[in-house]
């Protein structure tokens, strides 16, 4: 059986380069990082992400993260640098015990996400192309967005999160060789 949208991120997350270009996203062009990887699993798992699913997965994104990540998030870098006052041990526990809530915060994101696609996409007949339907499924998503209008960002960046999730098959290299 495939792997669940938690179980898939959290292997996509993994890969080398991956987590810093998506943090990068996220922190300087203020895009969700769990949208970002859901367009991608949808774009392996469905066919076509139609804007309609994309938006819909941006408001219910964009109201848990306002209500329950960010502000979780926002305690837990604050507590990286504590007051003086309670910095120590205490504080590093609780840090922990936030960071822990955060990513508990982040699977409930993600099972909702992944009920939606279900709810809401018609499974891919295979593999092939999956890129091709990523990359329509971000441009879904950054279309709903401010991000291209910021002046460092660059389609680039979505291409290189592309090549890390899909990386060119043996078969596929030696297509291109030959």
């Amino acid at each position: 059986a495939a792997a669940g949208f938690w179980d898939w991120s959290a292997a996509i997350y993994e890969r080398p380069g991956v987590a810093a270009l998506l943090l990068r996203l996220q922190d300087e062009h203020g895009l969700n990082v769990n949208l970002l990887l859901w367009t991608l699993w949808c774009g392996e798992r469905f066919q076509a992400v139609e804007d309609l699913a994309v938006r819909k997965a941006a408001d219910l994104a964009r109201q848990w993260t306002a209500a329950v990540t960010a502000p979780l998030r926002g305690v837990r870098r604050t507590l990286k640098a504590p007051p003086r006052e309670i910095a120590g041990d205490g504080a590093t526990a609780l840090r922990d015990q936030v960071k822990h809530a955060e990513l508990a915060a982040e699977k409930l994101e993600q099972e909702m996400l992944e009920a939606l696609a279900a709810a809401c996409l018609k499974p891919a007949e295979s593999a092939a192309d999956a890129a091709s339907r990523a990359r329509r499924g971000l441009a879904a998503y950054i279309r709903q967005t401010d991000a291209s209008r910021r002046a460092s960002f660059s389609v680039s960046l979505l291409e290189e999160l592309i090549a890390l999730t899909f990386p060119p098959s043996d078969e596929d290299e030696q297509q291109m060789d030959g």
